[in-house]
């Protein structure tokens, strides 16, 4: 199945990219290409590109989280975890009053997913491997903030070793995203 096959099943989308080089990127750079051109119905907010100099437009952003039917968060792990800027856009967009509190329940039943790449290879992210830990037991804080929101949690596509990644490699996770995000 094509990407713009897969794409044609799908509701309103919002790929939130939190890459701290983004133009250093290969991987991310990669996947998003990949999912780009499909339809207008996905919208990319890449926080690095949209907000260099680290003022983010709540309100824009909050918006785009409310046309969505899907969000996605697509990263890079860096030191086991989402990335600064990633945490930055969740603390400033995910506030209180709109993704939580009392009447903060603007995000409730939208669905989630993670995507993101590693540099360091699958085996590395074993007990035995160097970092010693799986990627389940590193990403609960990715897990506990959408859920904490009221989005609905439905998984994560990760893809390893992806320092240099070829083209093939970034589609493969990109038609994996679509996938998981079609079979919602």
């Amino acid at each position: 199945m094509t990407l713009y096959k897969a794409y044609k099943l799908m509701k309103n989308i919002l790929i939130v990219i939190g890459h701290p080089s983004w133009e250093h990127s290969v991987a991310n750079k990669g996947i998003v290409k990949a999912i780009s051109g499909l339809d207008n119905k996905i919208v990319f907010s890449n926080i690095k590109t949209l907000y260099p100099d680290g003022n983010i437009n709540i309100e824009a952003e909050q918006q785009k989280l409310l046309d969505a039917d899907v969000v996605v968060f697509q990263f890079p792990i860096q030191w086991f975890g989402a990335p600064s800027i990633m945490h930055k856009y969740m603390e400033d967009v995910l506030t209180y009053g709109f993704a939580y509190g009392p009447s903060g329940s603007k995000l409730k039943e939208k669905h989630f997913i993670a995507s993101f790449t590693t540099g360091a290879p699958e085996a590395a992210y074993s007990r035995t491997g160097i970092e010693g830990y799986t990627m389940d037991e590193l990403i609960p804080p990715i897990v506990a903030t959408p859920v904490y929101c009221g989005l609905k949690w439905n998984g994560y596509v990760c893809s390893y070793g992806m320092v240099n990644a070829a083209n093939e490699a970034c589609e493969s996770h990109a038609l994996r995203l679509i996938e998981k995000i079609k079979n919602l």
